[in-house]
C-alpha cells in the first residue's frame, strides 16, 4: 500500500459499505483522464453490480490483477483526507477487533463528513489610505451615517479588515450601505473561510510561561522522559503518580519539547467533563497551538477543528477517546491521562481501545507514548514487569499538598434502626464543620437518578423495561421512569399493575435523591449536581466545573465525572456514600475499577493549602478493594488484583474473545449461539478454552435477547484470521433475524 507513481493505472479500493461480503480489496482501472496519479486514501466513485458506489483507494499498482477491470468513474477527492498512514492503521484495526476494514477507515474520517462543509465569511477590507477613508466618513456623517461608521472602523482596522458581519453588528448599516462604497472604489469585499470555535471569542488567553518548580521525584522522571524522546525506543513509559504528585506538569514540559523538535502532540482525557479544565491550563502555556476534538463539539465545530488540525495550524491536540485518529503527520509524544479509564475503550461497534491505537501510531511514527495514572490499569502494570512499559513513580505530592486522611463507615452498624437519612452520622458532622470553615465539600454517588427502583412493597413487584433485562430507574426532575440502556421512558405507577396496591413507590438511591436530602440538611449551603443526566445540555460541564472552582457553590454532588482529574483547591472533605455500589456486578473487572474510583475520587480531598479528610461508607468494608484504596495501597491491591485474574484465567494473563448472538426471539438467538459454539470448539486448540453458550448478564436489551459465547486462550491475535473466517462464513449463514457480534478483550462484561 504505497502512493502511486505518474504510470499507475491500477487501483485497490474498499467500497464503502459495512457487509462481510464486501470486506476485501476490490480492483479497478483508473483512466488517465480522471486522475495522473492516484494515491492512497482519496475517495472515488466506481460501479458496482448494477449501481455506483464511493468507495476508498487502499493501494495502488502498475498491473492488473484480474481481466476486464471495470474503470474509476469519477475521483471524489483529488487531495485526500486519508494518507497511507491512517489506510494502513485502518487496516490494522479492522484484524485486531474484527471489524470490517470499512468501518475502520470511518474512524478515521473527518467528522460529519457528508453532513457539514467549510464556512465562508465575506470580509471587508480598505481599498484606499485610511487618511483618505477618514476624509470620507467626515463627508458623509450628515448624510450617509453608517456608511460613515463603516469607513470609519475599517480605517481604525487597517490592512487585517473586519469580517461582514461583525461590521454589520457594530455599524448597523445594511448590505445597500456596503455596496455602495465598494461601487466608489473605497472598499474591496473578499471570501474567505470562516472556523466555528469551540470557545467563546471573549475568551482571552494570556500565555503563562511559568510551570511549577520540580519536586526531586518530578525532576528524575522529566530526566527520562526527555531522555525517550530524545532516543526513541520501542519502550512506552508509565508515569505511575499518587493524585497531585504533578503528572500534568510533565505531560506540559514533554510537550514544550517536542514543539521544540518541531513535532506535534496529542493529550488524552478520559471524560468530556476534564476539557474545560484541561483547555484552559493548555491554551495559557500554548496560545494558538491547540485543538481540540471530541463528541461535545458541535458537528461544525468537529469538523473546522479536524481540518485545523490536519492543515497543520496547530501541533497540539486536546480530546476524548477519539482524538487519537487527529490527522498529525509529525507526532512526537501521545499522552493518555488516566490510562485505566474504561472511557477510552469503545464498546459498540466499531469496537476499539484507544490505548491500542496509541500504541500503533507512536511506534509508526517512532514517537513517545506516556500513560499516566494514580492507578494504572492490570493491563500496563503487567507490561512494566515483563519490561515492555518503563514504570517511572511519583510517590509524593507537589509541595505544601498532603495526601488525604481516610476513614471508613460501616453501614451495617446501625441499619435496622431504619435511617432514612443517606449519611452516617460522622460524615453529617464532617460536612456541617467544613460548611462551617467556609470550606468545600464534594460527595461522590456512582448512580445517577432519584432512586435506583420503583417496587411495591406488598407485592415485591418491580418495574422493568419493556425493552431490557434491568429495571427502570426513577428520575425526578421531570418525574419519569427510565431505562439507562435503550432510554425508554414512562409515567410511575399509582397503584402497582400486579396487586393494584397504593404502596408502590422508589427505592433505592440516585445522585437526585442525594441531593434533595443535601438541600434538605444543609438548606444555607449552595448545592450543585455533575452526571450525565445534568450534562445532556451544550456547555453544561465548564459552567458547573467554573462555578465549583470559582466557590459559587460548597458542596458538589456527581458520579463517576467528578472522581478524577479536577483540582478544587477549596475542596478539603469527600464523602463517598456507597462505596460498593457496582461491586458486585457480574464483570471480573468490578473489584479494580471500585478501587480505582475509591483511590481517584479521593485524591479530590486536600489539594489546596489545607489538608484533606475522605470519608467512605460501605456495606463491605472488608472487601480487598475497599481495603486497599482505604489504605491508600496501589501495590496491595493489585497483587491480589492480578492473584485472581491469573488463577481464573482472565485478561491480561490471557485473551478473551467474547462472541454475542442476539435476536428477537430468544430461542433463534439461543440456537445461533449453541451453533457457533460448536464451530468454535473445532478451532480449540491445547491450553484454549471455550464456555457457553449462556444468557448475558443483562439478557435483553433493546428487545434483543443476548446469548455469549466465550473464547479463552493465550496470544489469541495469532489465530485472528482463522477464528475471522469462521465467524465472517458463519454470518453468511444466517438470516437477518440473527446479529453476531465479536469483542476482543472486553472492559465490560454486561
Amino acid at each position: 500500500m504505497t502512493d502511486g507513481e505518474q504510470d499507475d493505472r491500477y487501483i485497490q479500493v474498499i467500497i464503502d459499505r459495512v457487509s462481510d461480503a464486501l470486506d476485501r480489496p476490490f480492483q479497478y482501472r483508473m483512466p488517465r483522464g480522471l486522475c495522473a496519479a492516484p494515491r492512497v486514501g482519496m475517495q472515488v466513485l466506481v460501479p458496482f453490480r448494477s449501481g455506483k458506489i464511493n468507495a476508498f483507494v487502499v493501494g495502488v499498482q502498475r498491473d492488473p490483477d484480474v481481466q476486464d477491470t471495470k474503470d474509476v468513474l469519477s475521483v471524489l477527492e483529488h487531495e485526500p483526507a486519508l494518507g497511507p498512514e491512517m489506510i494502513d492503521l485502518s487496516y490494522w484495526l479492522s484484524r485486531r477487533f474484527f471489524l470490517r476494514w470499512s468501518e475502520a477507515i470511518h474512524l478515521c474520517l473527518p467528522p460529519a463528513r457528508n453532513k457539514v462543509k467549510k464556512r465562508f465569511v465575506e470580509r471587508v477590507f480598505a481599498a484606499v489610505d485610511q487618511d483618505i477613508l477618514r476624509e470620507e466618513a467626515g463627508r458623509l456623517k450628515l448624510r450617509a451615517f453608517r456608511q460613515a461608521l463603516i469607513l470609519e472602523f475599517l480605517a481604525a482596522a487597517a490592512l487585517e479588515g473586519l469580517d461582514w458581519p461583525e461590521l454589520r453588528q457594530k455599524t448597523g448599516a445594511d448590505r445597500r450601505s456596503l455596496l455602495a462604497l465598494r461601487e466608489r472604489g473605497l472598499l474591496e469585499i473578499r471570501s474567505h473561510s470562516a472556523e466555528r470555535s469551540p470557545w467563546p471569542r471573549e475568551q482571552s488567553v494570556t500565555k503563562n510561561e511559568a510551570g511549577l518548580r520540580l519536586t526531586e521525584e518530578q525532576q528524575r522522571a522529566f530526566e527520562e522522559i526527555e531522555l525517550a524522546l530524545d532516543r526513541p525506543t520501542s519502550r512506552d513509559i508509565l508515569l505511575h503518580g499518587i493524585t497531585g504528585s504533578g503528572k500534568t506538569e510533565l505531560y506540559f514540559l514533554a510537550m514544550e519539547r517536542v514543539l521544540r523538535q518541531g513535532k506535534q502532540a496529542i493529550l488524552l482525557v478520559p471524560e468530556i467533563a476534564l476539557t474545560p479544565h484541561m483547555i484552559t491550563l493548555l491554551r495559557e502555556r500554548f496560545p494558538g497551538q491547540v485543538g481540540m476534538l471530541h463528541s461535545g463539539l458541535t458537528p461544525g465545530e468537529r469538523f473546522d477543528q479536524w481540518w485545523k488540525i490536519k492543515e497543520r495550524k496547530v501541533n497540539i491536540v486536546l480530546g476524548s477517546r477519539s482524538a487519537i485518529f487527529a490527522p498529525l503527520d509529525a507526532l512526537g509524544l501521545i499522552v493518555m491521562d488516566e490510562e485505566h479509564e474504561n472511557t477510552y475503550r469503545q464498546d459498540d461497534s466499531p469496537r476499539y481501545h484507544a490505548r491500542d491505537v496509541a500504541r500503533w501510531r507512536a511506534r509508526h511514527h517512532g514517537a513517545l507514548l506516556l500513560l499516566g495514572s494514580a492507578t494504572p490499569s492490570l493491563e500496563t502494570y503487567a507490561e512494566s514487569l515483563r519490561g515492555t512499559v518503563k514504570m517511572l513513580k511519583l510517590r509524593e505530592r507537589v509541595p505544601g499538598r498532603f495526601l488525604p486522611s481516610v476513614e471508613v463507615v460501616d453501614m451495617r452498624e446501625g441499619y435496622g434502626a431504619r435511617r432514612r437519612s443517606v449519611f452516617s452520622r460522622r460524615l453529617y458532622e464532617s460536612v456541617k464543620q467544613a460548611l462551617a470553615a467556609g470550606e468545600q465539600v464534594i460527595l461522590f454517588l456512582n448512580r445517577r437518578g432519584f432512586a435506583g427502583v420503583e417496587l411495591c412493597r406488598s407485592c415485591g413487584f418491580v418495574v422493568e423495561c419493556p425493552h431490557c433485562s434491568v429495571s427502570l430507574t426513577y428520575h425526578s426532575s421531570p418525574e419519569h421512569l427510565q431505562c439507562h440502556y435503550c432510554t425508554f421512558r414512562r409515567e410511575p405507577y399509582r397503584e402497582c399493575p400486579h396487586c393494584r396496591s397504593l404502596s408502590i413507590g422508589n427505592f433505592g438511591l440516585g445522585t437526585q435523591k442525594l441531593e434533595k436530602q443535601v438541600r434538605e440538611a444543609f438548606p444555607q449551603a449552595g448545592v450543585i449536581r455533575l452526571d450525565s443526566d445534568v450534562t445532556s445540555a451544550r456547555g453544561v460541564h465548564e459552567k458547573v466545573w467554573r462555578a465549583f472552582k470559582e466557590q459559587q457553590a460548597s458542596i458538589l454532588i456527581g458520579t463517576q465525572m467528578i472522581a478524577k482529574g479536577h483540582d478544587f483547591p477549596g475542596v478539603t472533605l469527600v464523602g463517598v456514600i456507597a462505596a460498593d455500589i457496582n461491586l458486585h456486578l457480574p464483570d471480573f473487572r468490578a473489584g479494580e475499577k471500585t478501587f480505582q474510583l475509591l483511590t481517584q475520587v479521593s485524591g479530590r480531598a486536600g489539594r489546596g493549602e489545607k489538608r484533606g479528610k475522605v470519608i467512605v461508607q460501605t456495606f463491605s468494608p472488608d472487601h480487598y478493594s475497599i481495603r486497599a484504596a482505604l489504605d491508600q495501597d496501589y501495590t496491595q491491591f493489585i497483587q491480589e488484583e492480578a492473584r485472581r485474574r491469573r488463577l481464573l484465567h482472565y485478561p491480561p494473563f490471557t485473551d478473551l474473545l467474547i462472541f454475542g448472538c442476539s435476536a428477537r426471539e430468544e430461542a433463534k438467538a439461543l440456537a445461533a449461539a449453541e451453533e457457533l459454539s460448536f464451530q468454535l470448539a473445532a478451532r480449540l486448540d491445547l491450553g484454549e478454552e471455550l464456555l457457553g453458550p449462556s444468557p448475558a448478564p443483562i439478557k435483553r436489551v433493546k428487545g434483543l435477547y443476548r446469548y455469549h459465547v466465550v473464547y479463552k486462550g493465550n496470544h489469541l491475535q495469532a489465530k485472528n484470521q482463522l477464528l475471522r473466517e469462521t465467524i465472517w462464513n458463519y454470518r453468511r449463514s444466517l438470516t437477518g433475524e440473527v446479529r453476531v457480534t465479536v469483542d476482543f478483550n472486553p472492559l465490560m462484561m454486561l
